[in-house]
């Protein structure tokens, strides 16, 4: 045991030294060299109370640089401990060494543990902890084993403590302390959900698809900023951010793309009519959720005779013109125009010819494709036409015609209008047919088709003829609206309140008598009731009426129409609820309805 102790104390030697500086060494050795036996021996003792107390004070604290402070003292001591060992053995010999390290020898110095790695310690959340231990030395008997007790969660962040003991061979124990700290510097992983970039079209409604997040720390919350405006085209950016516990952020973006790719859509006509002589045409126009601009191609149009013929033109905003204001009689004749025979049947060609559209009616007509653009690009076409009428005829240019009226001039020719041709001609029906209880009819309608537009008609009417009407009951009159011809009753008419034309009689023993002379009387069968044959062969309750159509030229230029109203019934025989009168052997009352039966019993209940 003693020759162990000595080899133990020649390793300790060694092995503290290791942590003492060659000056500090040089130190130690030479003060202990001057020492005598007693002097070495109080030394020791002294150096062994200081070694307990330092051991005590690491033990119950965690304070870095108090341990380190200690333990830089600690080596000191136990170096100089070691000297004093061996400047002991080599005065007193083995002996002294023996008097110290008898069995007898009370031994209450713990060992001395040493934590390895660092303290505190320090590991990521969710990561595993691998602990780096502790060695212990006891001054009497060495390497003395360590425990450990105490867990670290590395799923839950935290601060854990590992404790480690050590007991010498004389029940001396010593404890000490690692402190692990788990932490989540680590910031989640947010996943985009999703296409990145997304696209979505312009004027579509966008939904987001979103984010996702993992952590360590379990679930965590994404949040969405930003905005995508689909009403106008660009480059948006959407960020998702999750944040854990700890306060550690991770973001993710994505980029949507709002674009137009839709084309515009024409919602003008394609068809244009206007009169010659003039260069505005009208308004194409399209919709698109963005700004459009329209272009025209080339302009084709009829021949024409000397003159640069007419181009059709369009701004940007869609306003459509002539660049030249086109003329009707500057097209190409298509008719040939012959004189009449001469004295020897010759017939000779009148040049230049005429238009055959002065009788047809038919347009000059220009035609051009117009181009819709969006801020996009996105186009779409028309094929535009433009109808150009003829107006006032036949080379109808002002200083080169000869009038052909009454009058003559260089200027434009005037025509004379008489009576004859401005008298207005009926064009709407003399019959209307119409239900029983309205009061609209219809449209009488006369023109004058010879007239310029700025000659109009007016319309009166005469006296209503109509049906007998039975008691007193309203009559309806015909009226009609002076500028419009609007034909109507001013009370709707009731195809029941006629006077009836069928009588119906009771049972063949029923009679009315009077007395004629003495003793004689002429008797006849009981009258019951009288009703309407209309409602057998449906004819009509008829109204007639003379309408006086009168052009503005003057009063006396009028032309008339007998204008009738046929009325049909509707509902058979007394429809009017609530009015009708029973005539059988009850009595019809209150609102309750009585219905007149042709022939059998017509006796009403009563209520």
């Amino acid at each position: 045991m003693k020759k162990f102790y000595l080899v133990c104390l020649t390793l300790l030697s060694f092995g503290l030294s290791a942590d003492v500086t060659v000056e500090k060494m040089t130190e130690i050795e030479s003060r202990v060299d001057s020492m005598s036996l007693s002097e070495l021996q109080e030394r020791r003792s002294y150096l062994m109370r200081t070694e307990r107390q330092l051991m005590a004070t690491q033990s119950s604290t965690q304070n870095p640089s108090t341990v380190k402070s200690s333990s830089s003292r600690l080596a000191e001591i136990r170096a100089e401990l070691s000297a004093i060992q061996k400047a002991l053995l080599a005065i007193a010999g083995l002996a002294a060494i023996n008097s110290l390290t008898d069995d007898g020898y009370n031994d209450n110095v713990p060992p001395v543990i040493t934590v390895n790695g660092s303290n505190p310690a320090t590991v990521e959340l969710g990561t595993t902890y691998t602990d780096a231990g502790a060695t212990a030395m006891d001054e009497f008997h060495g390497t003395t084993p360590v425990t450990s007790s105490g867990s670290v969660d590395t799923n839950a962040v935290g601060s854990y403590t590992i404790t480690y003991t050590a007991t010498d061979k004389d029940g001396n124990t010593a404890t000490a302390t690692r402190t692990v700290n788990v932490v989540d510097t680590t910031a989640p992983v947010v996943t985009v959900t999703g296409d990145n970039p997304a696209t979505t079209e312009l004027g579509d409604t966008y939904t987001d698809a979103g984010a996702t997040a993992s952590d360590a720390s379990g679930t965590v919350e994404v949040v969405t900023s930003g905005t995508v405006d689909t009403d106008t085209v660009g480059e948006y950016t959407l960020t998702y951010t999750a944040t854990d516990p700890s306060g550690n952020a991770g973001t993710a973006t994505r980029t949507v793309n709002v674009t137009d790719t839709t084309a515009p859509v024409f919602t003008s006509s394609a068809t244009f009519v206007v009169d010659e002589n003039v260069t505005a045409v009208g308004n194409v126009t399209a919709t698109d959720l963005d700004t459009v601009t329209f272009t025209i191609g080339a302009t084709t149009g009829p021949a024409v005779l000397g003159t640069t013929a007419s181009q059709l033109v369009i701004t940007s905003d869609g306003v459509l013109s002539f660049d030249i204001a086109p003329d009707y009689d500057s097209q190409v004749p298509d008719v040939q125009v012959f004189a009449d025979p001469d004295a020897f049947g010759t017939v000779t060609e009148i040049l230049p010819g005429t238009l055959s559209g002065y009788e047809t009616g038919a347009t000059m007509d220009f035609t051009a494709t117009v181009t819709a653009t969006d801020a996009s690009g996105n186009t779409t076409t028309q094929d535009i036409t433009v109808q150009v009428r003829d107006i006032g005829g036949a080379d109808d240019d002002t200083g080169t015609g000869t009038g052909t009226g009454t009058g003559t001039g260089t200027g434009t020719a005037t025509n004379t209008l008489t009576p004859d041709n401005t008298r207005p001609v009926f064009k709407s029906s003399s019959t209307f047919v119409v239900d029983e209880n309205v009061t609209e009819i219809g449209t009488v309608i006369a023109t004058i088709d010879d007239a310029p537009n700025t000659v109009t008609v007016s319309y009166t009417i005469g006296a209503t003829t109509g049906p007998a009407i039975n008691g007193n009951g309203s009559t309806s009159n015909l009226q009609i609206d002076a500028s419009t011809g609007a034909l109507s009753f001013d009370i709707a008419p009731d195809y029941d309140v006629q006077v009836p034309d069928v009588k119906l009689y009771g049972g063949k023993d029923t009679y009315d008598c009077n007395t004629v002379g003495i003793a004689t009387q002429n008797c006849f069968p009981t009258v019951r009731t009288e009703t309407l044959s209309g409602y057998e062969t449906g004819a009509t309750m008829d109204f007639t009426a003379t309408v006086t159509a009168t052009s503005s030229l003057g009063t006396n230029i009028t032309t008339t129409q007998d204008i009738t109203v046929q009325v049909r019934d509707v509902g058979g025989v007394d429809d009017d609820t609530g009015t009708g009168t029973g005539t059988g052997t009850g009595t019809g009352t209150g609102t309750g309805t009585a219905t007149n039966t042709v022939g059998g019993d017509t006796s009403s209940p009563g209520t």
